[in-house]
């Protein structure tokens, strides 16, 4: 079914482009809910990160590295307005963003680490 979804919208780039800008900015959103909250019980920060990931990673470029970006940006940026919930909650938040934003250019860049070293052994 994801797989018909995303051959559907590479026949129409510009509602994939739409699609994956909703998707980050509903990561936003649910970083901006989360820290405003600070809960984690808070199920509507929860569902909004995950529509946006899936609606990114759907509709994406393939790569993955912009998802953890915009939710730690817009964690520190929420938290910098005064109206945090929780202060550790904003630690965590930015902490799983920095880690996640590791392990995603890891990610991305691993094709191309693989590639170069398939030329040099060659």
């Amino acid at each position: 079914m994801i797989s018909r979804l995303q051959q559907r919208l590479r026949r129409h780039p510009g509602a994939a482009r739409l699609v994956s800008v909703a998707g980050l900015l509903l990561i936003a959103a649910a970083a901006t809910l989360g820290v405003r909250s600070g809960s984690v019980g808070n199920v509507g920060w929860v569902l909004f990160l995950a529509v946006g990931v899936t609606a990114a990673l759907v509709a994406g470029s393939g790569v993955s590295w912009p998802l953890p970006a915009i939710w730690t940006v817009a964690a520190l940026l929420s938290a910098v307005r005064d109206d945090v919930g929780s202060a550790t909650f904003v630690v965590v938040a930015v902490a799983f963003g920095l880690a996640g934003l590791a392990a995603a250019v890891g990610y991305d860049l691993s094709p191309r680490a693989r590639r170069q070293r398939a030329r040099r052994d060659h």
